[in-house]
């Protein structure tokens, strides 16, 4: 048997041992017993393998992964608004209207770089093909829209820059340096303050 297998057979017995003993518990005190699932084995087993990284690297890895759910969520927030509302001052036609020409293109190309890899598409809204710095251009392009939105158009598109620049290492997998942390968290307050 291989030594993976191995340590598979050995965390299996002792989830059953600790499923026993859980059992156990539970009767004694007269509670629920908890249940250990295969899915918590295989939490277990993937945190395994991923030992085999070096601790550093699983450190700055878990650091980052802070910056990346603050990105995650602003762009999608960003594209909530934006298809929020264009869809509501022009309908469902908002897209092809009213989307710049390279951003439609560059979408297109996207999907089908998807498509062409057998992979599942990850949206039915194009939207959601587009990068961060497109996003800006949607911005500005229907600035009669958003203008309402953003107090400044200048300044949104100065914050919009600054964060797609402090977006490079966070999606490229690369450490953020302790002054650019303090220029994310400042540029995301800026964003917000820009509609208030």
């Amino acid at each position: 048997m291989t030594r993976s297998a191995d340590q598979l057979q050995l965390m299996h017995m002792s989830r059953q041992l600790v499923q026993v003993e859980l059992e156990e518990i539970a009767t004694r005190h007269n509670v629920d017993p908890i249940v250990i699932t295969e899915a918590d084995e295989e939490a277990v087993s993937q945190e395994g393998y991923y030992l085999q990284f070096p601790a550093e690297l699983r450190q700055q890895a878990a650091e980052m992964s802070g910056y990346y759910q603050i990105f995650y969520c602003l762009e999608n927030e960003i594209r909530d608004m934006i298809e929020s509302q264009l869809e509501d001052a022009f309908g469902e036609a908002w897209w092809d209207e009213h989307c710049p020409e390279n951003v439609k293109t560059s979408v297109e190309n996207n999907k089908r770089r998807e498509q062409d890899n057998g992979v599942t598409l990850r949206s039915s809204h194009p939207i959601d093909y587009t990068t961060f710095g497109e996003l800006g251009e949607i911005l500005k392009v229907n600035w009669d829209i958003f203008g309402a939105t953003f107090n400044s158009k200048r300044g949104m598109e100065k914050v919009l820059s600054s964060l797609n620049l402090l977006r490079g290492p966070i999606a490229h997998c690369a450490p953020l340096a302790e002054d650019e942390v303090v220029r994310l968290h400042l540029a995301v307050r800026d964003f917000y303050r820009l509609m208030e």
